[in-house]
């Protein structure tokens, strides 16, 4: 007999990426000792960060659809298009080498467990009503309650189509980001080489207002580029692309770099940055780039929202099975209710920077994700009038 060429599987994990049920594997995609064993060990090492996206847009968003991932089966590696949901306290997941099939297991899994679910639910309410009103004939009850049962089953197919509707309009969404702020980088940057030759070659002969809507174009033009530049990295993070390129590399020559930039423009606001690592620091794996625009972001926060006269410190420190770094300012606070805000895309508080700097919005977002991409955990710690210290962790 001739080897379908369609495979599929669907399992149910727990929320580390345990698998705890094989549900559906007719094609003998997985092996027959998976269950007990992460996810994770059958997924080709190219793809292992999109399998750790995944589960980590399931964890925050409730679902996670279309993901392309390549994995081990045993007739060799093949891409599957992975759905999953939560329900629950497990997580539900179909794979299948076509995305539609993957699409309408998933549908079928999320379906089964609701109806499950509601009837376990619904027979409940009617055996209450049948202890109730027992002169009543029970067949009328058991009627009412196929009906209830239809009913809820038809508004939860609903409810999937248009959670899929909403998942492929996010999509076209952040496509659309993408392409937008991707064309709008060149003109930008254009504005911003011409206003800074004009700058230097009319500063000496040009009037004061003059040389002030020049100076004004090109701060207004860097701002913009930075926008354009966060909308590039929310619209991949969002979309799932935030690929890593994970290397062993000294955090600690990393995190000094980053001082150095930043010591440029904090000097100018009379702004000292320290450097303080209180243990022997080995080198771990982590994306250089990534790690770098997260302390890039944390300092110049820092610095941002600082007075004139203070310091920042940054402090490197190993503790059990991770390195955490700490960023420390002397600066305004931030009031306890909304300290929350700081991690949601253009979610502003009502402090603000010393120098009137401008903000996007969305460079604490980006910053978190960045660090739940490393398997890492980000917090802050606050009070108003006494500074703040932002902590990040990756694990060794």
């Amino acid at each position: 007999m001739k080897e379908s060429k369609e495979k599929r599987f669907s399992i149910f994990c727990d929320t580390e990426g345990r698998v705890i049920e094989v549900l559906q594997d007719d094609e003998h995609c997985l092996s027959s000792s998976i269950i007990g064993k992460m996810l994770f060990s059958i997924v080709v090492p190219g793809d292992l960060d999109k399998i750790l996206n995944f589960f980590l847009e399931l964890n925050s968003k409730g679902t996670a659809i279309g993901w392309e991932i390549n994995i081990n089966t045993k007739t060799g590696a093949k891409t599957f298009s992975f759905f999953g949901g939560l329900f629950d306290a497990k997580i539900g997941i179909a794979a299948a080498t076509t995305k539609n099939e993957a699409e309408n297991m998933f549908t079928e899994l999320a379906k089964i467990n609701n109806e499950q679910t509601n009837i376990i639910r619904a027979l409940s309410k009617e055996n209450e009503k049948l202890q109730t009103l027992t002169n009543d004939p029970p067949v009328a009850y058991y009627e009412e309650l196929s009906r209830l049962n239809n009913d809820l089953v038809n508004m939860q197919r609903e409810l999937a189509k248009k959670n899929r509707e909403l998942d492929e309009l996010n999509k076209l969404k952040n496509q659309f980001l993408g392409m937008a702020a991707h064309d709008l980088r060149s003109p930008i940057g254009v504005i911003i080489g011409f206003s800074d030759f004009l700058l230097d070659e009319i500063k000496d002969t040009a009037s004061e207002d003059q040389v002030k809507m020049l100076d004004r174009i090109l701060s207004s033009s860097k701002f913009m580029l930075r926008l354009l530049n966060d909308l590039l990295d929310v619209s991949a993070i969002e979309s799932g692309n935030l690929n890593l390129s994970l290397v062993k590399t000294d955090l600690v020559s990393v995190i000094h770099r980053n001082v150095e930039l930043n010591n440029v423009i904090a000097q100018k606001k009379e702004i000292t940055i320290y450097v303080n690592q209180t243990d022997s620091i080995p080198e771990i794996v982590f994306d250089i780039g990534k790690i770098e625009q997260v302390l890039n972001n944390l300092i110049s926060n820092a610095v941002k929202f600082s007075n004139p006269g203070t310091k920042v410190v940054v402090t490197i420190s190993r503790i059990d099975n991770e390195l955490q770094v700490s960023v420390k300012d002397q600066g305004q606070g931030i009031p306890e209710e909304e300290i929350e805000k700081l991690f949601k895309p253009f979610e502003t508080t009502s402090v603000r920077s010393t120098a009137g700097e401008k903000s996007t919005g969305l460079g604490l977002s980006i910053v978190s994700n960045l660090v739940l991409g490393h398997k890492g955990k980000i917090w802050v710690e606050s009070k108003v009038g006494q500074g703040s210290s932002f902590f990040f962790s990756l694990p060794v």
